[in-house]
């Protein structure tokens, strides 16, 4: 990206969090989406629409309906700017909103064309996977600076009331010491069908719905949670 310019993204998913993320950046921030990656038509138009290319028809450059496809485009995009023929700007970050398997493949194919990229938590279902996203991201020259930013959406993890909250409990002391906890877990009916859909291949319906909650307590328990380590 040169400097002073507006970030360019592609939503890769175009679900929910691929539309909160689309609606943010577009209301938030002086970025702009410029693409849609998605293989269900009727999402992929309807964000589209919304934030891309309006009442018109979509270019080439702003549809897709698979990951791979943004990934194959972007390559000769690229090839064709080092042969000297000129192109459109192509993305600056990209926002993978898509199933928690899907993190890993997507993520490394990414990787090497140094994009900003945010994924939508949890980063992966295995232990394996989170390796090889780490790995893919590592720079190729040991030691030197990244050149993009990598990110996980915890969306909340700077949210006011939770550095809000730590203030209180653990340095104004409101309540005084903290001596036992118990934590409930309301998921209703929703939220209960949406995480057995996103977990059940890994024996969790919970997900990442309760470990947030998890660490917070266990910050608050040993009193060295940070701000930053806060999660929802």
């Amino acid at each position: 990206m040169q400097e002073n310019s507006s970030p360019r993204f592609i939503i890769v998913g175009a679900g929910a969090r691929g539309n909160a993320y689309a609606e943010a950046v577009t209301k938030s921030t002086n970025g702009s989406i410029i693409a849609v990656a998605d293989p269900i038509a009727f999402k992929r138009e309807s964000l589209g629409r919304k934030y891309i290319w309006g009442s018109g028809n979509p270019t080439r450059d702003q549809t897709f309906e698979t990951w791979k496809e943004f990934v194959q485009h972007e390559q000769h995009r690229r090839q064709k700017k080092e042969n000297g023929e000129s192109v459109a700007a192509g993305v600056d970050g990209v926002f993978v909103c898509t199933l928690d398997d899907t993190h890993a493949e997507i993520i490394t194919a990414l990787a090497p064309l140094d994009v900003h990229i945010m994924c939508e938590k949890p980063l992966a279902t295995t232990l394996g996977d989170c390796l090889k996203i780490y790995r893919s991201l590592q720079p190729a020259v040991i030691e030197s600076p990244p050149k993009s930013v990598f990110s996980i959406g915890h969306v909340l993890h700077y949210s006011p009331h939770n550095i809000l909250l730590r203030k209180l409990l653990l340095e104004d002391g409101v309540i005084g010491e903290i001596l036992s906890m118990e934590h409930t877990e309301p998921v209703g009916w929703w939220h209960f069908s949406h995480s057995y859909v996103r977990y059940v291949d890994i024996g969790n319906t919970l997900g990442d719905t309760d470990s947030p909650k998890r660490q917070l307590a266990q910050g608050v328990e040993n009193g060295t949670v940070s701000v930053d380590e806060i999660m929802p």
